[in-house]
């Protein structure tokens, strides 16, 4: 009886440690690498990784606003992204040195996806607690549900490419695949530990939902202001989070009835959490912040509905019956569960018509979680019209496929894994390109460090430029999409390492960017094809030189 009292307690520890299983596999691998290339745990994708790491970096160094080391602007600190800055300095009280800052980002994967698998669990035993009949069945139920949820699954078929041509009798295993494949969050194994912000506001997300939707917990005036404490600390790690929030709160509004005397909890949330919206919409207009808001509009992220409703999978048609059947029955325990569902389609439909918006950034609200709640429910229903066998067959054969797709998942980032290790092409990674890089790459780096110790502009191409306020803590000219006007600075870049530019252009040009450093790697030698780039440029001197890179100040 006691083990299965904490069966979630195990499950929430299991799925964590599963999710971190391409991770561990990585590290078990860290030795298989070209002499040539030097190993890193990237998450997810480089440009965004080193992304987050400058924040924690900027943390480390016991900064408490974040400035933008992505652009040479000058400009003052802002609390945008202040989350990440909050956990380097975590890491600086800890005693972690400035190189290991993606110790940090891994450590807070873990324990921010326990904390929402733990949301998930406590949301789905709230959901049942008011069902007498083999409760606890259904609350395990649901949350597998929740977890495991993926995509209408695709049967593929892998083949040893090794034998050309591939024919059918050259498959040696089968795998899931699924739509929407692209995006991480609809992977059922990868979204468990994902980027630690996003975790960070959903396990918000599910703690808020729950209690703006507790009548005798909302009505006390401290727990009210408790929970707009915790509204504003979602609006400010995780904006769409909040306005999501909102919407949720509404809609449960409307479905229970509006009473007055819930005029003053929900008004002390909302003035109390609404600020941090205010706080963002005053930087998001003025630069360098206001280049994440046109990021949006520049590249929406792309959507489309059918193939997002597919990549939900089973957990949508069958979760949408069961809050059918949950307003049918008026099963107020479940109509938190139902608001978030009504919610999240709301904003779905809504922000196909706002271009400052992508729809798709609304399927980071965890729809699977009340969905796979109401999924169980309809099989508990629907138990009272079948055999018994039936109800629980069905169900436990969708978790059964999503543990599979699950399995399918890591074997993918394992086969991504071995690919990276293998990769020796092109030297320096561009675009789409992932690749641990080259020795001489970072050394050249350090050297900028050791020289500068992180005072002056560094003058590259886009991907030195994106690990150097990460690795070194410099500040670049351009090298990230929140680089202001950098599709013009792009250009730029590439017709002064092309050595297209009169040297009385090149002057001008390191006199605009601010540059004391300019670094020139294997990438900045392909734009023009230049060996020696004060053969073009003569003020620039040499300070630094290895078998891929060379270092100039002006």
């Amino acid at each position: 009886m006691q083990l299965r009292k904490y069966v979630l307690h195990f499950a929430i520890v299991g799925f964590v440690l599963f999710s971190f299983v391409p991770t561990f596999y990585e590290l078990s691998r860290a030795d298989n690498l070209h002499s040539n290339r030097q190993f890193e745990l990237v998450h997810n994708f480089p440009t965004d990784y080193n992304f987050y790491l400058s924040r924690i970096r900027q943390g480390l160094e016991g900064r408490w606003t974040v400035i933008e080391r992505y652009t040479s602007e000058p400009h003052h600190g802002s609390l945008i992204h202040e989350f990440y800055l909050l956990l380097g300095q975590a890491g600086k009280f800890s005693g972690v040195p400035l190189h290991r800052s993606g110790d940090i980002y891994h450590i807070a994967r873990f324990v921010l996806a326990v904390a929402m698998l733990l949301g998930i669990a406590v949301f789905a035993k709230k959901s049942f607690d008011g069902f007498r009949l083999t409760k606890q069945f259904w609350i395990v139920l649901s949350f597998f549900l929740a977890v495991t949820a993926s995509s209408w699954p695709k049967l593929l078929a892998v083949v040893d490419t090794a034998i050309v041509p591939a024919t059918i009798a050259n498959i040696h295993s089968w795998r899931l695949g699924g739509y929407m494949a692209w995006w991480s969050v609809m992977d059922s194994l990868q979204r468990i530990t994902f980027i630690p912000h996003l975790l960070a506001g959903q396990a918000l997300i599910i703690a808020i939902i729950l209690l703006v939707t507790q009548k005798h917990i909302v009505r006390r005036s401290h727990n009210a202001v408790f929970i707009g404490l915790l509204a504003f600390l979602l609006g400010m790690i995780f904006p769409p989070g909040l306005l999501f929030v909102y919407v949720v709160m509404g809609v449960w509004v409307a479905l229970m009835g509006w009473k007055r005397e819930w005029i003053v909890p929900y008004g002390a949330i909302v003035m109390m959490s609404i600020a941090s919206l205010v706080y963002l919409a005053l930087m998001t207009g003025v630069y360098p912040w206001k280049r994440l808001a046109e990021v949006d509009i520049i590249r929406p992220l792309p959507f489309d509905y059918l193939e997002y409703g597919k990549a939900m999978g089973p957990v949508l048609p069958l979760g949408l019956l069961g809050l059918i059947v949950a307003l049918l029955r008026w099963e107020i325990a479940l109509f938190p569960a139902v608001s978030w569902v009504l919610g999240w389609g709301l904003l779905l439909g809504v922000f196909a018509f706002v271009p400052q918006q992508s729809p798709l950034r609304f399927s980071e609200m965890i729809p699977h979680v009340p969905l796979g709640v109401l999924t169980a429910y309809f099989f508990y229903i629907f138990r009272k019209y079948v055999p018994h066998a039936v109800a629980f067959l069905i169900p436990s054969l969708l978790v059964a496929v999503g543990l599979f797709h699950m399995y399918s998942s890591y074997l993918w980032q394992r086969d991504f894994v071995d690919h990276k290790m293998r990769a020796t092409l092109p030297l320096v990674p561009t675009g789409s390109y992932v690749m641990y890089p080259l020795k001489d790459f970072v050394s050249g780096m350090q050297f900028i460090y050791d020289h500068g110790r992180g005072k002056g502009v560094v003058l590259s191409e886009t991907t030195a430029a994106n690990y150097i306020p990460a690795y070194i803590g410099h500040v670049v000219y351009a090298g990230h999409d929140n680089t202001v006007a950098f599709e013009g600075k792009k250009e730029k870049v590439r017709e002064f390492f092309s050595g297209n530019m009169s040297e009385a252009q090149a002057r001008d040009f390191m006199s605009l960017t601010g540059a004391a450093y300019v670094f020139f790697g294997p990438q900045e030698r392909e734009d023009g094809g230049v060996g020696d780039l004060n053969m073009k440029y003569p003020f620039l001197k040499e300070v630094y030189r290895n078998n891929q890179v060379v270092v100039y100040i002006p």
